[in-house]
């Protein structure tokens, strides 16, 4: 009786244990546990949901810096970037910053692309995790993670203040104007007058008040008369007569 009572009591101990290692076993393979398949070698897949105002978001993606929304406050893309329902391109980088990768969701989980995978811009065709059909899942959202990039400094100019800190004194008053001459010795300049022209008739004569003029005509007179005589036989044969 006694050893009946042990089997019973050790069969029921077992069927206990037996029964919470099947229901940790169930409970360790969830199905949203499991990721679903990337789809993308460049990729490493996770379940479930992460964005990028979760805390610790760049961590739990295993990646470094901080978390940017795909779109900012305007609705405009954070990145330079064209999306598809499915796939989506980075055409371009954060000014300031250097990403380090980028977290695509949808369907059962995530896609999470590094940046050293992806290599130069531009980077294409980035999706989620493949679906039970096999194609890549709708983009329900996405984020990046990005570190400061000290090699980008900004340099801010102060605006120049048009207000003078020192004081200026303004008076009425205007300081007399001292004014030097030098002195300059002049030369005396001597302007001599052009001499008089003295006319033929008077240079070595003395005015005596008495005029000779009507004995110059008769003696020409008579001179034009003795050339007359001589010149004329008839004149002169007249005369004798």
């Amino acid at each position: 009786m006694r050893n009946t009572t042990r089997r019973l009591l050790g069969a029921a101990a077992l069927l206990a244990l037996s029964a919470t290692g099947l229901l940790g076993g169930t409970a360790s393979a969830s199905p949203g546990d499991t990721p679903p398949p990337a789809g993308d070698t460049r990729a490493v897949s996770a379940a479930k949901n992460l964005e990028w105002d979760h805390d610790g978001a760049c961590a739990k993606a295993g990646l470094t810096g901080e978390a940017f929304d795909e779109e900012d406050e305007q609705g405009a893309p954070t990145l330079p970037s064209t999306r598809t329902e499915t796939h989506l391109t980075i055409t371009g980088g954060l000014e300031g910053y250097t990403v380090t990768g980028v977290v695509v969701k949808g369907g059962d989980g995530y896609n999470v692309y590094t940046a050293g995978k992806l290599g130069e811009l531009a980077w294409v065709d980035l999706h989620a995790p493949l679906n039970k059909n096999g194609k890549p899942a709708g983009i329900s959202h996405w984020f990046f993670c990005a570190e400061k990039d000290d090699a980008v400094t900004t340099t801010t100019t102060a605006p120049a203040s048009t207000t003078s800190s020192t004081p200026v004194t303004t008076t009425d008053e205007t300081a007399p104007t001292t004014t030097t001459t030098d002195s300059v010795a002049v030369t005396p300049t001597t302007t001599s007058a052009p001499a008089a022209v003295v006319g033929a008739d008077d240079s070595d004569l003395a005015n005596t008040g008495f005029s000779g003029g009507w004995m110059l005509v008769v003696g020409l007179a008579l001179v034009a008369a003795g050339a007359a005589f001589v010149a004329s036989p008839k004149l002169r044969t007249l005369l004798r007569r």
